[in-house]
């Protein structure tokens, strides 16, 4: 193929995101797009020839068939007549991208079809259809690839290109050279207002630990930093375009404890609207760090995985309980908002081990849990040792854990419902506030009160949706309801009933009020300020001495971010 050298050459970066979410948002491919858009104009391929890379980015359809998606998205990027075509490759997108690429290949074989991403790094895509495969991070090696294939493209007509003149099918990149990578913002890549004026922003690539079941148990053994610099045009960048949310990537943001302290004062200064989630290491906290968290809007998320220290040593990881609670006692003690990371079906554990680790977690009092069935993802240290530790899964995505010698498959089924149900009641239904205030009474630890209530939706033949944003906290919250008014049907318990139910609406008010800038209007049987006061956190003693005042109420957002005003008093 050939082209007249004053033509456009379109080269379009194509992924599926996750989700339709600030948190999904597709910043590889942007960062390949920018990438090669400043490759190219810095040293032109050829006289008047413009190279320019497009970013293309479905949103997910998860009630479409696959080979519906996979031809409409085939005859979009062919419509755009691509000199080339990238892919970026995630689990989650990996077989529909390949049936796109295959059928592109029958369409139009010409068009040289680039795959990279982390099932391309992991070897998982050695088998799917594309000419080329990008091992590593391809900020450097795809416009590199690109200019040789281009080149050949648009050399003289006639010359004759043999299997020799290419470049080989797997290419493995070194690491790019972050003094010298283009921001996907400030390029213009990306825009945050496209994707519910939230962004990804990264700060380093690679992590100093090696987690089994991690990538990066095989990947690079060292960090690599962005320069400062960099960070600070994008915060101005942020603050400009008033993003309200933003989703750190950094695997261990508190790995270099200076430099994440002067970076969260660089937050404090020039963003101070927006709110941060970060990945952190709880052994890594210490009272300065934890301080400068606090002056800013922001969320730690923490990878616990399993309290179990023998689990743990099975996938490179460790805990010391006392310690680990330490120092999360710092974040409760600053009021920082923080969630756990569990996995369920890691070699070694059981659904007893699982069950107690939701246990310890939630002894913890963290604002949410995230919780997942292991994935054993090719190209980790996990994968290679699936075998001798008798781990049965598949090898196509989402490679998800189907048996181990200590968790039965029966047994794993059980725990999803478990781990559903607890992400469900406690973390969709913001439950950290009043949660081990409504427990004691009943006397049962958190997992089981989670089965019970498994059992409760099943009874009721309540479905918890899949994805987060198809059900409110309104929602959430009758059935909080009616599930704690089923556990304390007892006539012990009943007489606590009316404290219970103004615990959760009350509390629940107030969280919507200030994450959601929510109005809502209640009626209470106890005065708010006896509600929110530490007396309420035994609600046995609080019946006992509280006085009834019965109101209706206004919960609003406030300069606090949340109050409360009295309507009428009954």
């Amino acid at each position: 193929m050939s082209y007249p050298s004053e033509r456009k050459l379109i080269v379009p970066v194509c992924t599926i995101p996750a989700e339709i979410s600030p948190q999904a948002l597709p910043l590889g491919a942007a960062s390949i797009v920018a990438a090669i858009n400043q490759s190219f104009a810095e040293k032109p391929l050829a006289p008047e020839t413009v190279v320019e890379a497009r970013l293309i980015s479905i949103p997910p359809e998860f009630h479409r068939a696959q080979d519906e998606q996979a031809q409409t998205l085939a005859n979009l990027l062919l419509k755009l007549h691509p000199a080339a075509l990238c892919f970026s490759l995630f689990v989650w997108n990996r077989t529909v991208l390949a049936q796109v690429a295959a059928i592109i290949q029958g369409k139009a074989s010409e068009i040289p079809l680039i795959a990279g991403g982390p099932e391309v790094t992991a070897g998982a895509a050695d088998k799917d259809p594309f000419h080329y495969l990008v091992c590593g991070e391809g900020d450097e090696s795809v416009p590199n690839l690109l200019r040789q294939l281009l080149q050949k493209e648009t050399a003289v007509a006639g010359a004759s290109k043999t299997d020799s003149d290419l470049p080989p099918r797997k290419i493995f990149s070194p690491r790019a050279n972050q003094e010298n990578l283009p921001s996907p913002y400030l390029t213009g890549t990306l825009n945050p207002a496209e994707y519910q004026n939230g962004a990804l922003w990264e700060l380093a690539r690679g992590c100093p630990f090696k987690c089994a079941y991690c990538y990066e148990s095989k990947g690079e053994k060292t960090v690599a930093y962005f320069p400062l610099e960099r960070i600070r045009q994008e915060l101005d960048f942020f603050a400009k375009q008033k993003v309200s949310q933003i989703f750190v990537l950094d695997p261990t943001y508190n790995a270099k404890k200076e430099r994440a302290v002067e970076i969260l004062k660089l937050i404090r200064q020039k963003a101070p609207n927006a709110f941060f989630h970060f990945e952190c290491r709880a052994e890594l906290l210490n009272p300065e760090l934890v301080a400068a968290f606090s002056r800013i809007s922001c969320s730690l998320q923490i990878g616990l995985q399993s309290a179990r220290p023998e689990v743990l040593k099975l996938v490179a990881r460790s805990i010391n309980r006392k310690e680990f609670a330490g120092k999360i006692a710092l974040l409760n003690k600053a009021g920082i908002i923080f969630g756990f990371d569990l996995i369920y079906g890691l070699p070694g554990d059981n659904l007893v081990g699982f069950k107690e680790s939701i246990d310890y977690a939630i002894s913890l009092y963290p604002n949410s849990l995230e919780i997942f069935r292991l994935s054993v993802l090719p190209g980790t240290t996990l994968f290679d040792q699936k075998q001798s530790l008798g781990l049965v899964a598949p090898e196509t995505p989402p490679y998800l854990v189907e048996s181990t010698p200590q968790f039965s498959a029966k047994d794993l089924d059980k725990a999803e419902e478990l781990a559903r149900a607890t992400s469900y009641f406690y973390s969709r239904g913001r439950a950290v506030s009043w949660f081990h205030s409504l427990l004691k009474p009943l006397r049962c630890s958190p997992s089981v009160f989670f089965t019970r209530f498994t059992e409760f939706l099943q009874a009721e033949n309540i479905r918890i949706p899949a994805i987060q944003d198809e059900c409110s906290h309104h929602e959430v919250e009758q059935v909080q309801l009616k599930f704690i008014q089923n556990q304390y049907g007892s006539p012990k318990l009943k007489s606590l009933l009316p404290a219970a139910i103004d615990l959760i609406k009350l509390n629940g008010a107030f969280s919507r009020a200030y994450a959601d800038g929510e109005k809502t209007t209640l009626s209470l049987t106890f005065h708010p300020d006896d509600l929110l006061s530490p007396y309420s956190q035994d609600v046995a003693f609080f019946c006992q001495h509280a006085k009834k005042t019965k109101l209706h109420i206004v919960v609003q957002p406030g300069k606090k971010g949340a109050e409360w005003r009295q309507v009428k008093k009954v």
